[in-house]
């Protein structure tokens, strides 16, 4: 069967732009998963949860993203997320535990 050229570049633009989604769509998974091998490389006996950086388990479907929380903020500070950064952030509990130390107001 013949088709004409227009309808095949038509096809090839959309099966284009569905995988450029797919990939896309995929990053901040991927860099998470990379996030949570670099804490574990630090901090072995951990087991780093979602709720660890962000505010919410799941990203809310209008927003995308996922919030991040005091900790995550921190982490994110760095410009380049290593497991450098992690040691000098120190785990999620020793950082919840300075917070919960900080007098109100103050940092």
């Amino acid at each position: 069967m013949f088709y004409p050229m227009s309808r095949l570049k038509k096809t090839g633009l959309i099966l284009g732009f569905g995988f450029a989604f797919v990939v896309a769509g995929n990053a901040p998974a991927m860099a998470n998963v990379e996030q949570v091998k670099l804490y574990k490389g630090v901090y072995p006996d951990s087991k780093p949860k979602c709720t660890f950086c962000h505010v919410d388990k799941l990203p809310k479907k209008d927003e995308g993203m996922h919030e991040p929380n005091a900790y995550g903020k921190k982490v994110r500070e760095a410009a380049e997320i290593t497991a450098d950064t992690y040691k000098q952030v120190g785990t999620f509990e020793d950082f919840e535990a300075q917070q919960d130390q900080a007098p109100e107001g103050g940092k």
